[in-house]
């Protein structure tokens, strides 16, 4: 996809949960693990920031991505800051304010936020998987260099 195509659809899904819309987005990353994995179907809507609780997974814009994470802290009522985690991470976000905060996640009701020691295990997980995909193409890459 196209830098010019990709932005247009984040505009698009902008626009859209800014009328009021729900919308429809597919988990990629794995900060969310073991909650929401990469490939689930997250449905948004923009409800009012008032509304937000600790607790709720919600989206916001991160450069030009969306980011959906757990809403750990709500730092100030006037105006509200909010203080998000993904449920794999071990540090918190920067902060969420009104003008970067896109929605609430409505579908897949979410369980609640992990403990210190599931974030851990998730962290070491994502370790683990990441590095055994590396290492299954070393054999390949030794036999690649041997040919040299």
């Amino acid at each position: 996809m196209s830098k010019q195509a990709a932005h247009f659809w984040f505009e698009w899904i902008l626009s859209s949960l800014e009328e009021g819309k729900e919308v429809a987005l597919t988990a990629k990353g794995w900060s969310m693990w073991p909650t929401v994995k990469p490939g689930s179907e997250l449905k948004l809507k923009k409800i009012p920031v008032e509304e937000i609780e600790v607790g709720d997974a919600i989206a916001f814009i991160r450069g030009e991505h969306f980011v959906v994470h757990r809403v750990e802290k709500i730092a100030q009522e006037n105006p509200r800051k909010i203080i998000t985690r993904g449920d794999a991470n071990l540090r918190f976000d920067e902060m969420v304010s009104i003008e970067n905060y896109c929605g609430k996640v409505l579908h897949p009701t979410l369980n609640p936020a992990p403990q210190i020691t599931q974030r851990l295990f998730a962290y070491l997980f994502q370790l683990f998987e990441i590095n055994w995909v590396r290492a299954k193409k070393i054999p390949s890459l030794l036999k690649r260099d041997s040919e040299f």
